[in-house]
């Protein structure tokens, strides 16, 4: 695996591992209105789902280039 292939797969998991914190923060907040923590919440786990797949693209190329 190159380091530029390291280096967007550690960005990826340190991106996501900052969006479950930020998933965790709404989902135990108790401040504010419930409407904004469902949004909130929501958007975060766009965000997650949307890395999530970044990963299985990035782990298919990767596997893909492996078999040549």
């Amino acid at each position: 695996m190159t380091r530029l292939v390291e280096i967007i797969t550690n960005t990826l998991i340190l991106k996501k591992q900052v969006l479950e914190v930020e998933l965790e923060q709404v989902i135990n907040g108790v401040d504010g209105k419930v409407d904004d923590m469902v949004n909130s919440g929501m958007e975060t786990l766009k965000s997650i789902s949307e890395i999530n797949n970044i990963q299985k693209t990035l782990e298919s190329y990767i596997n893909n280039n492996n078999k040549k």
